[in-house]
């Protein structure tokens, strides 16, 4: 199938967050990337099915496939399982994340986020600054009273965006990928349907923050943060983020992915706490999606996977 008609298909299936991920574009950005991808479309009197596998590696030469923010289409989901399972060669397991729940999986740990705030932009700018926090509100206007600015990289400045990123990973506690993961990305996801984009807040010349964001089916996804740790007091991440929002809703986008928020009722330490607070403080509605499963092709490496992953959380708990 052809990259018109896949995105077609997958815009007609869109989950409300991450359809981006199954877009014919992020698929050719993991080919570049040096990743195995498989798309697998079933039209049978049983229904739609339409998945863009990638296989990741597991130690000791064993891999899995992951399906993200997928399968899409209406066809039965214990069906698409059973079509994933026998169309995917090699596998360990099978990774999904699918609108609906499969029966026969097992639950893991998120790959994608399955909570999220979606922020509506067809109620237009007025609106939605209305619907901020005060506090947002506030933050946004001392941006641009201290003289921060925003800049779209045509050309992006990968060395900025590192210094940026490695900052945030080392304060925030998380790992990057590759730098070259990030370039690619950039490089490969222009002039399609599917586009990722990287912009900078500045203050006295210097870039504070910045924001990978991809475009796909009218959403625009805030997909990798990073913020400098000089400044922080000019609030240079609400600065991007409103031009980020004001763009898109000047090229007619209808919908803004925070991509990622802490659970509701989740407890003031859950690790997303502090940025869950930066991100509602721009208004949006929460979207709860099932989550991540795992589908065993293979049950006896799929039993010493599992069983690995329960031994890394006791030495964890007895590392605290």
């Amino acid at each position: 199938m052809d990259r018109l008609s896949w995105n077609k298909r997958v815009k007609e299936f869109a989950p409300k967050s991450g359809a981006f991920l199954q877009s014919f574009e992020w698929g050719e950005f993991q080919v570049a990337v040096g990743r195995q991808v498989e798309r697998i479309f079933v039209d049978d009197a049983r229904g739609v099915m339409l998945a863009q596998a990638v296989l990741l590696d597991l130690p000791f030469g064993q891999n899995y496939w992951q399906v993200s923010k997928g399968p899409l289409g209406n066809m039965p989901m214990a069906e698409m399982t059973r079509e994933l399972a026998e169309r995917l060669p090699g596998g360990s397991f099978v990774r999904v994340e699918p609108m609906v729940a499969p029966k026969k999986a097992w639950k893991t740990r998120d790959v994608q986020p399955s909570v999220t705030s979606i922020l509506d932009l067809t109620v237009g700018k007025e609106a939605i600054a209305a619907g901020m926090k005060p506090k947002t509100r506030y933050n946004i206007r001392l941006a641009d009273k201290k003289g921060v600015t925003v800049r779209a990289s045509a050309e992006p400045v990968i060395e900025d965006l590192e210094r940026l990123l490695e900052q945030t990973a080392v304060r925030d506690r998380f790992s990057l990928h590759p730098l070259t993961y990030y370039a690619k990305m950039l490089e490969v996801m222009t002039g399609g349907e599917a586009v990722a984009s990287l912009a900078f807040a500045d203050y006295d010349g210097r870039p504070l923050a910045a924001n990978v964001t991809i475009d796909f089916n009218g959403q625009r996804t805030y997909l990798h943060g990073a913020s400098s740790n000089l400044h922080r007091n000019v609030m240079a991440p609400y600065a991007l983020h409103q031009y980020l929002i004001d763009e898109a809703i000047d090229h007619g986008m209808t919908s803004y992915d925070f991509w990622g928020v802490a659970p509701v009722g989740a407890s003031k330490k859950h690790s997303w706490a502090g940025i869950t607070q930066f991100k509602l403080g721009f208004g949006g509605e929460i979207v709860t999606a099932s989550g991540t499963f795992d589908v065993p092709t293979n049950m006896i490496v799929y039993g010493l996977y599992r069983a690995s992953k329960i031994l890394q959380k006791i030495k964890k708990m007895f590392k605290k």
